[in-house]
């Protein structure tokens, strides 16, 4: 007896010493990958933007994983799941935190409806030619294709902003109020795209069981909301009075732990979840500058971790993913332009804006990004990997192609 109990003892020491090396190796180049990059080169535009947005750590993160080297297997990755719910978290507290009512009434109620409008358009666009190629290629269950064109609509509705920060000063000067224009639907689409995220984590419970549609969306939004409720309440317990940075430090940790560990039990969103909680923080805690600021301050660190489990799960072992990847960024981009028409065509007090706006808005960005590694946190296994491929292909391209519409759309205007 004492042989197999030996040596199940060492299986589990050599498996914790992996884990922990993990670990150490993640937070390790985490840390030195912050100071190594997001830094300003003299590089060409395109690849000074791979550089700016640490795509670099994609291909790291390729190295490292199963295609590879194979350092994060199924098993390694398994016990770092609660760090990819912090990652997770940590996103959504600090997206939510841009949702401050105060400063989004400086807007014009005009932005608010471009932004909208333009979300919903590409959404549409993408989750009706995602489902219809998944429904005629793809062999996979109706309320399965649903759900992945919900998924792939989320990930297509965001925009980045870092194209922007590359166009020359002096073409962004000439045309202010469309590059505001441009920061705000960047800023805001987002949102459109975790309520097409939330509707495919509500719809999920009916792929795998025989219940109502109104029951069991009903029942999975009443526990998702009640247990909302009860974490806000204990996040108001623990700041209570003036806390210092490093109290602040602990709790936003903590409770960013708790509320992704809780919608993952529940098998809701960790995005979703720390999102609402970072909107109901900026508008209701005294100390929300100092909330920011601890938030912002480990933002590049958790984006590289972000980037090096989303190499990890990138699977290359066909050409497919870079087939669908490019056809699913003709899609988005077709859903852009239409989103951008629609704005300065329809919404009033727009008419006066470009109808080429969409050039502005093909950046893909790391939300997105984001948005596919919740989905795939929620639904483990290989179509959820295959689903990331394709949209790290799109994102590629996308941040390949973004410079030129955008150089187009200024010196258009400014010409």
């Amino acid at each position: 007896m004492g042989a197999p109990y030996g040596s199940i003892h060492y299986f589990y020491i050599g498996t914790a010493m992996k884990l922990f090396f993990a670990l150490l190796l993640i937070i390790f180049l985490a840390f030195s990958g912050y100071h190594l990059s997001f830094r300003e080169l003299k590089l060409p535009a395109v690849a000074r933007k791979f550089y700016l947005t640490g795509t670099e750590f994609l291909f790291l993160g390729l190295l490292l994983g199963p295609e590879f080297v194979n350092m994060f297997d199924a098993g390694i990755l398994k016990g770092l799941e609660p760090l990819s719910g912090l990652i997770l978290g940590w996103i959504g507290l600090l997206f939510g935190f841009q949702f401050e009512i105060n400063k989004m009434r400086r807007f014009p109620v005009e932005y608010f409806r471009a932004a909208t409008v333009e979300g919903l358009v590409t959404g549409g666009v993408v989750l009706t030619g995602t489902f219809l190629v998944l429904y005629f290629f793809f062999r996979m269950d109706l309320l399965m294709i649903g759900i992945v064109s919900m998924a792939l609509s989320a990930s297509a509705a965001c925009t980045a902003q870092t194209g922007l920060a590359l166009v020359a000063p002096g073409l962004i000067a000439k045309r202010q109020e469309t590059a505001s224009i441009l920061r705000y639907i960047s800023s805001f689409d987002g949102l459109i795209a975790l309520c097409f995220l939330g509707l495919s984590y509500l719809l999920r419970p009916l792929a795998v069981a025989g219940y109502s549609w109104g029951g069991v969306i009903g029942y999975r939004t009443v526990i998702a909301v009640g247990t909302f409720v009860v974490i806000l309440f204990l996040y108001t317990l623990f700041m209570g009075g003036r806390r210092n940075e490093k109290e602040l430090l602990l709790v936003m940790i903590g409770m960013a732990v708790l509320t992704s560990g809780t919608a993952s039990v529940l098998n809701f969103s960790p995005l979703i979840m720390n999102f609402l909680m970072g909107v109901c923080l900026v508008n209701l805690s005294r100390q929300k500058e100092l909330i920011f600021q601890i938030l912002i301050s480990v933002e590049k660190p958790v984006y590289i971790m972000l980037m090096v489990f989303l190499g990890i799960s990138w699977h290359l072992t066909t050409v497919w993913p870079f087939i669908l990847g490019a056809g699913f960024c003709v899609l988005r981009i077709t859903g852009k332009f239409s989103g951008g028409y629609m704005v300065s065509r329809f919404i009033p007090g727009m008419q006066h804006v470009t109808r080429q706006l969409g050039f502005g808005l093909i950046e893909q960005g790391g939300l997105s990004l984001a948005v596919l590694y919740d989905f795939q946190y929620g639904v483990v296994g290989d179509l959820s990997a295959h689903v990331l491929s394709v949209v790290i292909v799109s994102v590629m391209i996308s941040d390949v192609v973004s410079m030129h519409y955008l150089l187009r759309l200024f010196k258009k205007e400014s010409g």
